[in-house]
């Protein structure tokens, strides 16, 4: 992470929104990658829905597409701190998806994560810290659409927020391969080809420096390295 500042999400009412876009959709090539650093203020959350929270995600009733979890540390079915990413048919209901959750590895309060989630046609994948920790079969039983909701970091559809701190978020319109997602972790140099959103969170609002998905920040605290 080279930039000196970074976006500071409340966890009761601080989110960034982004207008929808087909280019923040899987079925828009049948590959998506979105990658972002994000670092847990606390690891037991108080806005939270069956036990976790939505920290990004595009998404809302009826017209559900992808997004990132954490569970939070007092959960009740097992899955402390889990990290997720998810695909979802349309209309909702269960999702499929890659998450991490090691014991010998836990999530820390206050420690940067590199998080990467992926999908081609037919597998999701997840990446912590440059290395793929897991990978599943989605499809046929999620087909994903495009649908209308915006793409929300901090949390997906109000149901849910993040306590923490989110930055450098970017979103290409393929499959990052396992060595463009290793040296975007260890040295930041970002693959230009297929990338159609970067919010770096630099500034008051959030623009995209890769294409023309301005977001506009609700509650965000800008915070300095």
């Amino acid at each position: 992470m080279s930039n000196p500042t970074y976006l500071h999400f409340d966890g009761l009412q601080s989110y960034i929104e982004m207008p929808d876009s087909s280019d923040f959709s899987l079925p828009t090539t049948g590959a998506l990658t979105v990658s972002a650093w994000m670092r847990p203020e606390v690891l037991t959350f108080s806005n939270t829905e069956n036990g976790y929270v939505h920290w990004m995600g595009k998404g809302e009733k009826g017209q559900q597409e992808w997004v990132f979890r954490i569970y939070s540390d007092d959960n009740t079915v097992g899955r402390a701190n889990r990290i997720s990413f998810y695909l979802f048919n349309l209309n909702g209901g269960e999702g499929i998806g890659s998450h991490f959750q090691d014991p010998n590895n836990p999530v820390q309060a206050g420690v940067w994560i590199h998080v990467v989630g992926a999908a081609d046609a037919q597998r999701t994948y997840l990446y912590i810290n440059g290395t793929k920790i897991d990978s599943d079969v989605y499809a046929p039983s999620i087909q994903p659409q495009h649908g209308t909701a915006p793409l929300r970091i901090g949390t997906r559809d109000f149901n849910s927020y993040f306590q923490g701190d989110i930055r450098e978020v970017r979103v290409w319109n393929r499959k990052l391969d396992d060595s463009e997602i290793a040296t975007l972790f260890s040295s930041d140099s970002t693959p230009p080809n297929g990338l159609v959103a970067e919010y770096l969170l630099l500034q008051d609002v959030a623009p995209d420096t890769a294409g023309d998905h301005t977001g506009v920040i609700h509650a965000g605290t800008w915070l300095s390295v």
